[in-house]
């Protein structure tokens, strides 16, 4: 009988492999960080400059959280966006940019992966990624964007995961507006 089998069973954690499996992925995460080439990324004008500026010249090896929170979003997207992938990137006016789909249609989209509560509507989201969303919008010309975001702890009530996503209109002047703050914030970094 499966029952009286499962009292057999010890179970022993092992820190040597979860360290070991954590090296990996921090790795994969180093080897993505040293592929950029000496172009500012729209994600490093969006947070803080001082960080991203010395990520650039002396980077420190990610912590296990960084690399654990960098890899889940890498591989959901991977997952997510298989179907519709058409990987849109390039160099406009001194600033890298990659934007996760631009599908057969043309339609822009992005992806986002979150513990923030799905009980936020679209104007609580974080600026951050509004200002990713617009930079996109600019480099494609377009004033059209789609946002989906998977909630990984959906709205916590109870705690289960909810992809909600969000249509984003721009107007041609809040999009060339959040490309100038863009420039100044690049202007900034390579000083």
């Amino acid at each position: 009988r499966l029952r009286g089998l499962a009292t057999m069973v010890r179970w022993v954690e092992d820190d040597q492999i979860a360290k070991h499996v954590l090296a990996d992925l921090s790795a994969e995460l180093d080897a993505e960080r040293s592929a950029r080439t000496s172009e500012p990324h729209v994600s490093e004008l969006l947070y803080c400059l001082t960080r991203s500026f010395y990520q650039r010249r002396r980077p420190l090896p990610p912590t296990p959280n960084e690399s654990m929170i960098f890899l889940l979003g890498m591989r959901l997207e991977d997952v997510l966006l298989r179907p519709h992938k058409q990987h849109a990137s390039g160099l406009t006016e001194g600033i890298l940019w990659e934007a996760d789909w631009l599908d057969v249609g043309g339609e822009l989209g992005e992806l986002k992966s979150t513990r923030l509560s799905a009980k936020k509507g679209g104007d609580e989201l974080p600026q951050t990624w509004v200002k990713q969303v617009l930079s996109y919008m600019y480099v494609t010309e377009k004033v059209e964007a789609v946002l989906v975001v998977l909630h990984l702890m959906g709205n916590y009530a109870p705690p289960f995961p909810l992809l909600k996503a969000w249509r984003m209109y721009a107007t041609v002047k809040e999009v060339r507006d959040n490309w100038i703050w863009m420039q100044r914030r690049k202007e900034v970094f390579e000083q």
